[in-house]
């Protein structure tokens, strides 16, 4: 006879489950196939190129085109010379915070990541490309590759600009030692 009760109890939490689930936003997706540009929020830093965003229909690492930071610390390989620096100034600039995705024209790398540029919306970042911010600040060296070759030259000028400076990487250790095997 106690029934009613137990399965009146079983509705109203069979109920609560499947309406959280219809309020619940569908989780970005990834399907490794085009992706259209947008905002986004940066969730983590990788390293100094290489970030991780969520964007509507896209959650995942996106590879900074146009530039080349210095390695951090990957397992026992130890960090090139300015790596850590290039990764904690695009955490600083970047980190939790709103930007706009641009999608490069080829979207892919070999390990599937993102090809994109990236804008700061707010904060040290606001407006202002991460790829030509990196170069001017002496974190990061040009790496154009066909056919994401959009903003080549204006990147080109900035390193060029930083290591006359000598800025950043450019008075701490120059390239090789900022990028040991990567000639």
């Amino acid at each position: 006879m106690r029934r009613p009760p137990l399965i009146a109890l079983l509705v109203l939490v069979l109920a609560v489950l499947v309406a959280r689930r219809v309020d619940s936003p569908a989780p970005p997706t990834d399907r490794g196939g085009p992706v259209g540009a947008g905002p986004a929020v940066v969730l983590a830093v990788l390293d100094g190129d290489t970030v991780v965003v969520r964007m509507a229909g896209y959650e995942g690492p996106v590879r900074i085109v146009g530039v080349d930071t210095p390695e951090i610390r990957h397992g026992d390989e130890p960090a090139a010379c300015f790596g850590p620096e290039a990764a904690a100034s695009t955490t600083a600039w970047l980190a939790g915070r709103p930007v706009v995705v641009r999608p490069a024209r080829e979207q892919r790398d070999r390990h599937g990541r993102l090809l994109a540029s990236v804008e700061g919306v707010e904060g040290p970042l606001a407006g202002r490309d991460l790829a030509r911010a990196l170069a001017l600040s002496g974190l990061a060296r040009a790496l154009p590759i066909a056919p994401n070759l959009d903003d080549a030259p204006a990147i080109g000028e900035r390193v060029a600009r930083a290591r006359l400076l000598r800025r950043g990487l450019w008075a701490a250790c120059g390239e090789a030692r900022a990028f040991p095997g990567r000639g």
